[in-house]
């Protein structure tokens, strides 16, 4: 988390270059700026900020249309001819049929939300980021889901929920897995208030409002979701003594 002692742009700086290199930048320029004036230096800080920032928003679009494409043509149709499997036996009669509901609910949004993570972490971390590794491992795992077969998002819930806990214990990946379910949060959390607002502004129930209106909010939601991610990545995954200690 940004200390008191460090200035505004060097923070805004940290967020694309972790702390150490930021601060490393910000008193190069701050020295050059002694002798070249204050407007090379407002200009030079704002060629280094697009030179390191360009990644995020390019990750952001290039999620937002995975998300888009495959969400809303591929997987939607999908979800049209197979509405008929969710009366099929499932894996046990455990759980009630409501509970069963906000279940599959429950890992149909986070499929969603994973199908645009992947391609952003992939783009603004790199694929060797252990975070854009455990994303895809997440997603291959959720993805069945959309199969819309009970047993099928039975067996999905049952590996999703293993490999998160799995993460969370195994020390290298506990960070990592913190940081995607953060983000994951404030993605869900945007959603929910996105659709309560929607409800008060058009007097609708919930199961009445349409994708048409949420579609609006989705850009909102995802950069929420995407500015977390970076924050949390920047503040847990870089090498910091308070964080390891935090996390160890």
């Amino acid at each position: 988390m940004p200390d008191a002692k460090h200035s505004l742009p060097e923070s805004i700086l940290a967020l694309f270059a972790g702390r150490d290199r930021a601060a490393a930048i910000m008193g190069d320029l701050a020295e050059m700026a002694e002798t070249r004036g204050r407007l090379w230096f407002v200009t030079a800080y704002v060629r280094t900020l697009v030179s390191l920032g360009w990644r995020t928003p390019v990750a952001f679009l290039i999620g937002m249309a995975s998300m888009r494409f495959l969400f809303r043509t591929l997987i939607l149709l999908l979800l049209i001819h197979r509405t008929g499997h969710l009366r099929d036996a499932s894996l046990g009669d455990v759980l009630s049929t409501h509970t069963r509901i906000v279940f599959y609910n429950c890992l149909i949004n986070a499929a969603r939300f994973l199908i645009f993570a992947l391609p952003f972490v992939a783009v603004r971390f790199g694929l060797r980021n252990r975070l854009t590794q455990l994303t895809c491992a997440l997603l291959l795992i959720a993805v069945p889901v959309y199969s819309l077969r009970p047993w099928v998002m039975d067996l999905s819930g049952i590996l999703m929920v293993t490999a998160i806990v799995s993460a969370l214990i195994v020390p290298q990946w506990r960070r990592p897995m913190i940081v995607l379910a953060a983000t994951c949060a404030t993605a869900m959390a945007a959603i929910v208030t996105c659709v309560f607002i929607l409800v008060g502004i058009f007097h609708q129930k919930i199961v009445t409002v349409s994708a048409s209106k949420m579609s609006s909010y989705e850009a909102l939601v995802f950069a929420l979701a995407a500015i977390v991610c970076v924050y949390m990545h920047q503040w847990l995954l870089q090498r910091r003594p308070e964080t390891d200690r935090n996390f160890a």
